[in-house]
């Protein structure tokens, strides 16, 4: 009886092993981690996401408001790019009082450590005034 259950223990083990260690997409890259590192503070955030981005692909509306450092949601290769979707939620915004507390979703897509395209996912919950 006691082999049976180790047996069973172990097959569950190894059924439940890959979704144990799989890491959710991949580890962002070093520029990626640049850009949520600095998420936090506005100026920084604004100051990275220029050193980084194509001239117009990131719109400067994501850098109107106070917003918290950025949680990665999902790391894909999508068109020859590699895409991290982040969440961020709004601290505060001088610009859209009702976006205070809400959570922003968007993608970067990268390619050779510049960001080369940049998508709005929408809010969770209230409402863009940009």
């Amino acid at each position: 009886m006691n082999r049976k259950r180790t047996w069973m223990g172990c097959l569950l083990l190894i059924a439940l092993l890959p979704f144990l260690v799989a890491p959710v997409g991949k580890k962002a890259i070093p520029q990626m981690q640049e850009v949520i590192n600095a998420f936090a503070d506005r100026a920084k955030r604004a100051a990275v996401l220029e050193k980084y981005g194509d001239p117009g692909v990131v719109p400067h509306e994501l850098t109107k408001c106070e917003m918290a450092k950025p949680v990665l949601q999902k790391t894909e290769e999508k068109d020859g790019l590699t895409v991290y979707t982040v969440e961020s939620r709004v601290e505060e915004c001088k610009d859209s009082p009702a976006a205070k507390g809400t959570v922003r979703i968007f993608s970067l897509g990268w390619k050779d450590g510049r960001i080369k395209s940049f998508a709005w996912g929408g809010p969770k919950g209230g409402k863009v005034e940009y």
